[in-house]
């Protein structure tokens, strides 16, 4: 076996066992997607072109709300801006590859790929060249692959459905899902404080900004409180 081809596969072993968390989640992107209307080659697009799992939920979430494409957009870039950080991370083990690789991997990075690169590369590459890149490959596509098929899972779901069921609730349960994930710390439930009540007196605003700058604020308010506590 290649050593290109062994890296790779090995990033693909050790990012399969995260898909299970994965999963439950694109499938719940996939049937708000339904619910929220979107026609289903542009759901499934969306997790092709997208592939952030966060902000496609936002997304069909201010769907749902009628929000114009302003504040969408606004309020989907806010929320993948900690990707910056995790391209920072990784930026030094990949700046020696050709601008076609840091094209592909940078389009794969997300939370779970990203974790398991660095891992990677904070072990040493082996004899020979340096490899590492195909195994932070290996990760990025088995994320992107899983991502995928747990979105058209979902929209099948979705889509079989009865229209007198009225799936609307979906999109609001995948937000309760993800927010009993963040309120277990003190900085997780200032920003969720903050963001509803800053959500409650912005509602007048035009084109749903109030969701935009609730956001804000809320990513401030725990930013705040989570420095206040590691002094």
């Amino acid at each position: 076996m290649g050593l290109r081809l062994k890296e790779f596969l090995a990033g693909c072993r050790d990012e399969a066992p995260l898909q299970l968390g994965v999963i439950p989640f694109g499938m719940l992107y996939g049937i708000g997607a339904v619910a929220a209307g979107m026609p289903v080659w542009l759901a499934q697009l969306t997790s092709m072109v997208v592939f952030a799992g966060a902000a496609q939920l936002v997304i069909v979430q201010m769907l749902s709300a009628a929000a114009g494409a302003l504040p969408i957009g606004l309020t989907a870039a806010l929320l993948n801006l900690r990707h910056l950080l995790y391209s920072a991370s990784v930026a030094g083990h990949v700046r020696h590859l050709p601008r076609r690789w840091r094209v592909v991997l940078a389009s794969l990075l997300t939370d779970e790929a990203c974790a398991a690169a660095r891992l990677r590369y904070a072990r040493p590459a082996g004899p020979g060249p340096d490899l590492r890149h195909w195994y932070f490959l290996g990760c990025g596509l088995t994320l992107w692959g899983c991502w995928q098929l747990s979105t058209a899972l979902g929209i099948a779901f979705g889509a079989r459905i009865p229209p007198e069921w009225d799936i609307d609730f979906a999109v609001p349960l995948t937000f309760i899902a993800l927010l009993t994930l963040l309120v277990k710390e003190r900085a997780g439930q200032a920003a969720a404080l903050v963001s509803a009540l800053a959500v409650l007196a912005l509602a007048a605003l035009p084109y749903r900004l109030g969701l935009v700058l609730a956001i804000v604020l809320g990513l401030l308010a725990g930013a705040a409180v989570a420095r206040e506590g590691r002094r």
